[in-house]
């Protein structure tokens, strides 16, 4: 007969749980590394803007495209500061989604590791078992003779 553990559901419902943890984990954080490229992007745009102004303003530009100029830079400012913000978010997420991964991790290896335990004292057992017939046959057999 072959072994069977009792709480099988239980553990298929925990590895469930855990694999569901380790897919949240991992899209938060692909969405930080996206965000974390928005904001290396936008750095980059504002430093060749910066270089453009300087020559413009070295050529001679009149001031109404210099002000047209600096609102799209406080604009570009703005949507900085919400990238950085929603990038502080997804931080303080990931390290909560980390911990449910690592407490759903910690229960479904308690009872992975009760299964293996079970199964092992079983095969034991099984196999103590299987010599014991073995050792009556045999002695049996030379009883005969």
């Amino acid at each position: 007969m072959a072994y069977r553990f009792g709480l099988a559901p239980v553990l298929r419902v925990r590895e469930s749980i855990e694999e569901r943890d380790l897919h949240l984990l991992e899209q938060t954080q692909h969405e930080i590394a996206h965000i974390i490229r928005l904001l290396e992007s936008t750095r980059d745009r504002e430093l060749a803007e910066l270089a453009t102004r300087e020559r413009e303003l070295a050529a001679g530009t009149r001031g109404t495209y210099l002000h047209i100029v600096e609102g799209v830079k406080k604009r570009t400012r703005e949507a900085q500061r919400a990238l950085e913000q929603k990038l502080a978010d997804l931080r303080v997420r990931r390290e909560q989604q980390l911990a449910n991964y690592n407490s759903s991790k910690r229960k479904r290896e308690v009872l992975s590791d009760l299964r293996d335990r079970q199964k092992e004292a079983y095969e034991l057992l099984a196999s103590r078992g299987r010599q014991q017939v073995a050792d009556d046959l045999f002695l049996a057999q030379h009883r005969r003779k």
